[in-house]
């Protein structure tokens, strides 16, 4: 196991991922020194084992240097990496239930919650993904779409105050609407899996 207790660069994340799928070693090794212990602590919360905390994690790590030049990733990468630990660790419990003790381990494995930092990083990434919609509307849509939104206005109400049609803005809002919503599948679908 790598000890974390040395000042790691704050370096972007991001950027890492660049330099890695340009096979960058120094690059990978400071990707791993920020984010392993992260990572590990997220693990071990949901598996309860040190050894398989440090399985899962090496195994994400070994993935994304095997796979670093096909990695596409739209979203944040450490929400990809924190997404692909969840998969590993749903895995190892798997594993887990078919061992002879494994309904017991499982079972005290995944008594903590499995929210905490994960969630955080989700919830920002697709609040992030939203507003970048939000603000590729065009501008009289996105008018509307703010004042039904923000201002809990009417449809009757937004029409009256910018001289439209009822049925104007119940089309405008609509469209917003159903453009959010491909938007918002297409990066949950990024997200989870």
């Amino acid at each position: 196991m790598l000890m974390v207790d040395m000042e790691i660069p704050d370096v972007n994340i991001a950027d890492l991922l660049i330099r890695i799928q340009q096979d960058d070693p120094a690059a990978f090794e400071s990707l791993y020194l920020q984010m392993w212990e992260p990572l590990f602590v997220f693990a071990m919360k949901r598996l309860q084992s040190e050894p398989d905390a440090e399985d899962v994690v090496q195994n994400v790590f070994a993935a994304v240097w095997t796979r670093r030049h096909s990695l596409r990733i739209n979203t944040g990468f450490s929400g990809y990496l924190f997404t692909a630990v969840k998969y590993q660790v749903l895995d190892r419990l798997n594993e887990m239930l078919h061992s002879p003790s494994g309904i017991e381990e499982v079972s005290q494995a995944i008594l903590p919650e499995l929210n905490d930092v994960m969630d955080t990083v989700l919830i920002k990434e697709l609040q992030a993904t939203i507003d970048k919609e939000i603000g590729e509307l065009p501008e009289k849509m996105r008018q509307i779409y703010l004042m039904n939104l923000e201002e809990h206005c009417s449809i009757s109400q937004i029409a009256e105050r910018l001289q439209l049609s009822e049925q104007t803005v119940r089309n405008q809002l609509n469209t917003a609407r159903q453009r959010l919503k491909v938007s918002l599948k297409n990066a949950m679908t990024l997200l989870f899996f």
